[in-house]
């Protein structure tokens, strides 16, 4: 069964005597006598996630894919995509008027030169994401006849954990090596304690559980 973030926080809050055992189990992240304690081991478990694909040889982090809306406004081409976008995936639906939003041929770059002056209007057809600020700029300015209009798209965004029930981006024998590298960054947050030694280990199970490298024998010199 994958692991939460809820599993994960309770881990360590018990490794840590913050909470005590099963009968101090934490059902949820929303806790005002221990709310600093939750956040730091939050944090901390998203700090190891992203520590561990940074070791060399490690493969790419997954990306896990979510759902957002845009919705025209008057006169608006730019609008804002969620924060965690990474990859949009096109085209953008308009499931009320079955209307789609594909991408402009050329990018934005290219856009601008069909349209120097940007004064288009009227239904959009086509976007690009502005790279000066990953706005999604459409290639006509709504009008009162398309306020309001509500385009969904997919997108993936990076595996960063907030919710309860988020599942951790690996099998439970590379969790339960984490979890003790966890600790230690918890500690270090928290209590200003930290075991190096007792990390690196944690890490470097982690690490070789994903990558399924057998562990060295000897450190010495040959």
């Amino acid at each position: 069964m994958a692991k939460t973030l809820l599993n994960s926080v309770n881990e360590i809050l018990k490794r840590t005597s913050f909470i005590a055992g099963d009968a101090g189990t934490l059902t949820s992240l929303t806790d005002s006598a221990r709310q600093v304690a939750i956040d730091q081991a939050v944090q901390v478990i998203n700090e190891g996630i992203q520590e561990l694909y940074a070791v060399p040889g490690m493969p790419p982090m997954p990306l896990s894919q979510a759902e957002n809306t845009v919705t025209l406004a008057t006169g608006t081409r730019a609008y804002a995509l969620n924060s965690g976008v990474v990859t949009l995936r096109w085209p953008l639906i308009d499931k009320t008027n079955s209307q789609f939003i594909k991408p402009f041929p050329g990018g934005y770059a290219a856009m601008l030169v069909a349209d120097p002056e940007q004064d288009d209007t009227g239904l959009p057809y086509f976007a690009a994401i502005r790279p000066t600020d990953g706005y999604l700029h459409m290639d006509r300015a709504p009008t009162s006849a398309e306020n309001g209009r509500i385009y969904t798209y997919q997108y993936y965004k990076n595996t960063l954990m907030s919710l309860a029930a988020d599942t951790v981006p690996f099998d439970d024998p590379v969790w339960n090596a984490m979890v003790p590298a966890w600790v230690q960054l918890w500690k270090r947050e928290m209590r200003n304690e930290f075991d190096g030694e007792l990390y690196r280990i944690g890490m470097g199970r982690a690490a070789r559980l994903m990558t399924k490298v057998p562990a060295r024998q000897s450190y010495g010199s040959r």
